[in-house]
């Protein structure tokens, strides 16, 4: 059983505040949509949950199999797909996987590579420099590497950015089969394709 859960939180950028007193649970099992206009603060709401960011105020808790989990631990468990997060093009989605298998302490990562790669449909691509590589294949890639280590919690910042419909349907798949397994869930959007993916919703604004 996992489950993340906000207390309170917020957060403000000078005199602008994008959300305030937010007490949200976001259950394993269970896909929830974070809407709201663009800059209302579905990004930076991301950003706080996967560790990156900290609140202005209150605190972001993770339980798994019931036991809570230590703040500097979060990354170890969560998955994340942003448009900002930056792959490096000098190397191969394999190079890639490999350097994230190193930093995770993810022994005989060769085979799991492989796999990830065939999930994302670019296995025949694993070991091309990603400069080559167009947009929407970088973000398989940015899906393949928020897979990699099986998290319990996947943070899906606009994960169908620069996808065609067969990339779409891949992100359809991922949400549903994390589901399926328990895994947290949330997809940051303004999207309604990606939203009507989710049983949940949140909105930020909602908060303010």
């Amino acid at each position: 059983m996992v489950q993340l859960q906000t207390d309170n939180i917020g957060k403000r950028f000078g005199k602008r505040i994008l959300f305030r007193s937010m007490t949200v649970s976001f259950d394993g099992g269970v896909a929830t949509a974070v809407t709201g206009i663009n800059g209302s603060g579905k990004s930076t709401l991301i950003r706080i949950l996967a560790g990156v960011m900290r609140p202005g105020k209150g605190s972001v808790s993770l339980f798994v199999d019931g036991k809570v989990i230590s703040n500097e631990n979060h990354p170890f468990h969560m998955g994340l797909v942003a448009p900002y997060l930056n792959l490096y093009d000098d190397f191969s989605p394999a190079e890639n996987l490999q350097f994230l298998a190193s930093a995770r302490g993810m022994p005989d990562a060769a085979e799991k590579i492989d796999e990830i790669m065939d999930r994302v449909g670019l296995r025949s691509r694993q070991n091309d420099f990603l400069s080559t590589y167009s947009s929407g294949m970088k973000q398989r890639i940015r899906l393949a590497t928020a897979l990699f280590s099986d998290p319990d919690v996947l943070l899906l910042d606009e994960p169908g950015s620069n996808l065609d419909e067969a990339g779409l349907e891949l992100v359809s798949g991922i949400i549903s089969e994390a589901v399926e397994r328990g895994k947290v869930v949330i997809v940051a959007t303004n999207d309604e394709r990606e939203a009507s993916l989710c049983s949940e919703r949140v909105c930020v604004t909602d908060y303010l």
